[in-house]
């Protein structure tokens, strides 16, 4: 029996004066955590995702099929752009890495990500966060956790500066709605 995943909103995509507001379908997500002094983690992690993963307090690093995103010194959030590489690199980093001193863990169907979009975004975004958007996401490469109204969030930045603003917000499933209800609300 296979389980189904599914995004949380019904209607996963909504535009409201020039802002769109989607759920992004289903992506596949770890959190894996270990110590970035032990340079076997270091090289075993950075050989089965093909890519450093970053060190930096609240950045991203990211590539065509993964994002990996700094949570704290021993820890990080994987999500898999292209879920049919979710299983294969879940399973080699359970193979690869030393289980005691490293945990490996599918989050998949603990958050969702819903994607803001449009020109007016970061002022419907300071409507209900006291984060500084301009300074603390101010480049592709930084990450902020914060709160959005009550709900505890994460949010990365999508577009260059020229481009359309585009954030995507990493929430809790149990407050997908809530959220979206809120941004509904805000860009009136």
């Amino acid at each position: 029996m296979t389980l189904s995943r599914n995004t949380v909103l019904e209607n996963i995509k909504i535009e409201k004066n020039g802002i769109t507001i989607e759920e992004l379908p289903f992506v596949g997500k770890i959190n894996l955590r270990g110590n970035t002094k032990d340079r076997d983690f270091l090289s075993n992690a950075g050989s089965v995702l093909d890519v450093l993963i970053p060190t930096e307090p609240n950045t991203i690093i990211t590539n065509t099929d993964l994002q990996i995103i700094w949570l704290s010194p021993n820890e990080w959030l994987l999500s898999f752009l292209k879920n049919e590489n979710f299983i294969k690199t879940f399973n080699e980093l359970n193979t690869r890495l030393n289980p005691e001193k490293t945990s490996i863990t599918d989050i998949s169907e603990n958050k969702t990500i819903i994607r803001i979009e449009g020109n007016k975004t970061t002022e419907l975004l300071r409507k209900f966060m006291i984060l500084n958007i301009d300074e603390t996401l101010k480049d592709n490469l930084k990450v902020a956790q914060t709160i959005f109204v009550k709900i505890p969030i994460l949010i990365t930045r999508n577009h260059l500066n020229q481009e359309k603003q585009s954030f995507d917000i990493y929430v809790n499933r149990s407050h997908t709605t809530y959220l979206r209800d809120l941004l509904l609300d805000g860009c009136n």
